[in-house]
């Protein structure tokens, strides 16, 4: 059975038809236009998938650290524990027996001082009713000091040095010399304190007898000084005292760190105490 339309149904009809024609017309005119939009946008879709792949390395990445940050906490709150039971149980006899086994000649008294061993120490302690434990921490991971350092100047004590002495050096230069003079002198005195045949094994003996000539020059009186030289300076610096450190030694004379003791054309910087 044929469909029957009216007039004014066929009529909408080609009307639609007409509108999608000319939307087709339109799209087929600008379909270079188009074309340029859509690949922009595939551009910009494409860029926003590399940054969010980026982003998500980065995350993997934070999460990895934070996984090592975590077990590393863990790691230190074990060993803070254990030196903590080390610092409460561990007998003072025992460190008092592995600090001389470590320094066997740290303990030796230098020429004029009188040696106190460490039992009379603990003793006394005793008798004034003091704890005889020592600092584990300290004794266990700190270095024992070998000889006299100079000390670093603050803040307040550099602003008083005047300025034809101090001239246009600043503070962490002044402190930066210190810490150069504190490795020398660190670094001759462990030499010493290891003794003549430590010396001759490591073929440095002419430099072991050397320093104790120097110190035989120096130290009368049954006072016993530390001091280094120029030759000193050179041997663990590999550089000279230029007029830079020179006048930098002035400004450590000047500050009470030091003083020069002349022996002919000898100069021995001596470490001042503090």
């Amino acid at each position: 059975m044929s469909t029957s339309y009216t007039l004014e149904e066929i009529l909408e009809r080609q009307c639609e038809k007409l509108q999608d024609l000319e939307i087709a017309t339109i799209f087929v005119k600008s379909k270079d236009a188009i074309k340029e939009e859509l690949l922009k946008m595939r551009t910009a879709i494409l860029q926003k998938c590399n940054d969010i792949e980026i982003m998500r390395q980065k995350l993997d990445e934070i999460k990895k650290q934070n996984n090592q940050c975590r077990e590393l906490m863990l790691h230190i709150k074990a060993v803070n524990k254990k030196i903590n039971h080390m610092e409460k149980n561990i007998p003072s006899e025992l460190i008092h027996d592995y600090y001389e086994t470590q320094n066997p000649l740290s303990l030796r008294s230098m020429p004029g001082e009188e040696f106190t061993p460490v039992h009379t120490v603990i003793s006394d302690n005793r008798e004034k009713q003091e704890t005889p434990m020592i600092d584990c921490k300290k004794v266990l991971f700190n270095e024992p000091e070998v000889c006299l350092m100079i000390s670093l100047i603050d803040t307040d004590e550099f602003n008083k040095i005047p300025k034809y002495i101090i001239g246009r050096q600043s503070l962490e230069t002044v402190n930066n010399f210190i810490n150069t003079i504190n490795q020398i002198l660190k670094a001759k005195y462990m030499f010493l304190s290891l003794g003549k045949a430590h010396a001759r094994k490591q073929g440095d003996l002419n430099l072991y007898l050397h320093y104790k000539k120097q110190e035989m020059d120096i130290c009368n009186d049954n006072k016993y000084v530390y001091f280094f030289t120029g030759e000193d300076y050179e041997r663990q610096t590999k550089s000279k005292l230029d007029k830079l450190k020179l006048n930098l030694m002035i400004v450590l004379r000047h500050c009470k760190r030091l003083r020069e003791h002349r022996i002919k054309n000898d100069v021995r910087y001596v470490i001042l105490p503090k």
